[in-house]
């Protein structure tokens, strides 16, 4: 845990830090976004780290192929001697290196051979826009890992901030490694931190090394047909890792169907469509396009689905219904598909990977078929489609398909299907999005759509809803931070649709204990910020957080909820700020002092966490017809005891002090001089 203090005055700041699991951050003291030396006002906010899976740290400890570098030595044994030597040591450090280079394996060999132990080892979650070295944590004791590699520039205050983190790392013992690419780093002058470039790695070395640490009496495997062929120089250490835990797990005598499923089973299915192609065959494709679509979903829905694809591409089903054609068993077998468990079929059942397999190939040799199959996946996983509980499962595939050649036309259908108010097909498009947003290789550009889309000031409504529902969701629970600049900026429209949405939205973020304190800070935030248009927007959005009537709210503000969360402890101070300024904002000062009195009237908050909140808002504003109105109108027993006891407080701290007794002959004690 980091504790440190910025700039002297005022109040001064106090930061708390937990980067293990989910970071859990505390701020006392209004002042701090006032005095930070940094321009990011939300800077005490640390990135969430997650730990590192045990399998992963052993390949990176006992497997780790490092090439040699100009010297002779590994390539890594430099930078690893920068963050142990004992005069000037480093405690950030840079690799940098295209993909494939296995960058994110040399980071965890380099933090484990510095002696860093690995339960203290720390992946970085991203939650941010701009990188901004704020936000990077110096937990004592720990290693952290910084991937950059969506950048294509950094701001030359990341750089600058490195110094101030470097001293920070050293005074807690903290360790940083940042991936970057060749041409993202470029600090000049600004940074000392140390950099070590990284080579590609041979492929058939990883593999062999993996092999070594996982199945060693399998070595020989990677010398004889059919795997001799399979890795060339041109491989990357990610290919050859895969292969390596493939051949790893096996059957004894499954080695063909490792190098099938290692090749995306080309061959395989380049024989099955040549051997299917007749038009009576056409029925079967259909089945094996479905049953990749719907792995492991019940053969009801799977057969069902097959037959709406087959009469999308122009079939005509063959009298009888369910009885005519062939039984389920010949059909499974025609398409090599099994059923497991109760009646679900499964291409991957015994060939692993052929369902995404049959979809990437479909995808890529039926260019024509492409928004057929779009269209046929959002009739199943429409509200009433036959697959509408598999929605989740669908969408995964379409992402998938996302990343191939060509994938462009998901990306672009999901897009229009939003703008253009296809409700039948919201659903799967919400989805995929949401799927997408998450994706390490699609997740920056579709985070970026999402903040494009706020902004638009002509979009749709269900332009609207769709951002705001996304980042309520599985975006907004990975990445909070950026899930509230969209939603702020939706907030900034100043519309009733958008002002719903958004309520709505962080209503459902702030449902979350660990996302407590970081919703109501960041809305605080937006109402005390100097732009009118971002005030206006976190002052209403405020006043929609800290509605009782409705019933998500109350567990966010309750005593019992708070003594569960302890990292909600500073959360009347940031109440009093968010009343504060939604009572000086003027579009919402009335409705401000409404929500107010209901809270006053409410059974479910007590007096002990009411009344000082209560008082700390409305202390100095008695004279205001606002507050007045407040004060002397409740329908309720007991918001007349409460606003008695409160105007009596007020009105006695407004009281001016008796004067001090001059001191009697003989007293032993004088006035304090002041």
């Amino acid at each position: 845990m980091s504790t440190g203090t910025e700039n002297a005055g005022a109040t001064p700041a106090f930061q708390k830090a937990e980067a293990s699991g989910n970071a859990t951050v505390t701020q006392v003291g209004r002042d701090y976004t006032e005095n930070h030396h940094h321009r990011y006002e939300r800077g005490w906010q640390y990135l969430r780290g997650v730990g590192i899976d045990a399998a992963e740290l052993d390949l990176a400890e006992y497997a780790f192929v490092d090439p040699a570098g100009p010297t002779g030595a590994g390539q890594t044994a430099w930078a690893v001697s920068r963050l142990t030597r004992p005069h000037e040591r480093s405690h950030t450090l840079v690799l940098s290196g295209e993909r494939g280079t296995g960058r994110r394996t040399a980071a965890l060999h380099v933090l484990l051979k510095a002696g860093v132990d690995r339960e203290r080892l720390r992946w970085l979650v991203l939650d941010w826009d701009q990188p901004r070295t704020e936000q990077i944590p110096h937990t004592p004791g720990h290693g952290f890992v910084l991937d950059l590699t969506e950048y294509s520039r950094l701001d030359d205050d990341f750089y600058t901030g490195l110094g101030d983190y470097q001293k920070a790392a050293h005074d807690d013992g903290a360790f940083l490694v940042i991936l970057t690419d060749e041409g993202t780093w470029n600090p000049q002058t600004l940074t000392t931190a140390p950099i070590a470039h990284l080579r590609r790695p041979p492929a058939q070395q990883v593999a062999e090394s993996h092999l070594r640490h996982r199945a060693p009496d399998r070595l020989d495997w990677l010398a004889s047909p059919p795997f001799d062929t399979l890795l060339t120089d041109a491989s990357q250490a990610s290919d050859a890792a895969r292969l390596a835990g493939l051949i790893a797990e096996a059957d004894e005598a499954g080695r063909d169907a490792v190098k099938q499923q290692f090749t995306d089973w080309r061959k395989h299915l380049e024989n099955w469509f040549t051997t299917h192609s007749s038009a009576d065959d056409l029925r079967e494709r259909a089945l094996l396009v479905a049953a990749a679509l719907l792995e492991d979903a019940p053969a009801d829905i799977v057969l069902e689905a097959a037959d709406k694809l087959f009469e999308r591409v122009g079939g005509e089903l063959p009298p009888g219904g369910p009885l005519a054609g062939r039984d389920l068993r010949v059909r499974l077998q025609a398409v090599n598909a099994s059923v497991v468990g109760e009646e679900c079929i499964s291409l991957d059942e015994e060939r692993h990977g052929l369902a995404e397999a049959v979809l990437k190939y479909v995808w890529q040799q039926r260019p024509q078929l492409r928004k057929v199959l779009l269209e046929w996946a959002s009739q199943l996983s429409a509200p009433k489609g036959i697959a509408v509980r598999h929605i989740g499962r669908i969408a995964d595939r379409l992402v998938q398909l996302s990343l191939l050649p060509g994938g462009s036309t998901v990306q672009s259908v999901m897009s229009e299907w939003i703008e253009t108010g296809r409700t039948k097909h919201r659903q799967l498009a919400i989805g995929v999005l949401e799927t997408m947003a998450l994706h390490p290789d699609t997740g920056p550009g579709v985070r970026g759509w999402l903040y494009d889309w706020a902004k638009k000031t002509t979009g749709s409504g269900e332009l609207v809803s769709a951002v705001a529902e996304i980042c309520a969701g599985r975006l907004g629970e990975k990445y909070p931070r950026i899930a509230l600049t969209r939603l702020r900026i939706l907030a900034e429209r100043n519309d009733d649709l958008a002002g719903k949405a958004v309520a709505d939205a962080v209503r459902t973020l702030a449902s979350a204990p660990e996302r407590h304190l970081l919703v109501v800070s960041e809305i605080v935030q937006w109402a005390e910020s100097a732009d009118r248009a971002t005030r206006k927007a976190g002052a209403s959005t405020f006043l929609a957080l800290t509605d009782l009537t409705d019933t998500s709210a109350l567990p966010l503000f309750s005593t019992r909820q708070r003594a569960e969360d302890p990292a909600a402890a500073g959360i009347e101070d940031l109440l009093i700020r968010g009343w504060q300024a939604a009572i000086e904002e003027s579009s919402t000062a009335a409705q401000a002092h409404i929500r107010l009195a209901g809270w006053l009237d409410s059974t479910d908050l007590p007096d002990a966490q009411l009344m000082p909140i209560a008082a700390a808002v409305l202390r100095g504003r008695l004279r205001e017809a606002g507050a007045a109105d407040l004060l002397t109108s409740s329908a309720s027993d007991l918001g007349r005891t409460r606003r008695k006891e409160l105007l009596h407080r007020l009105v006695d701290e407004q009281a001016p002090a008796p004067a001090a007794s001059a001191p009697h002959a003989g007293d032993d004690t004088f006035p304090t001089q002041t």
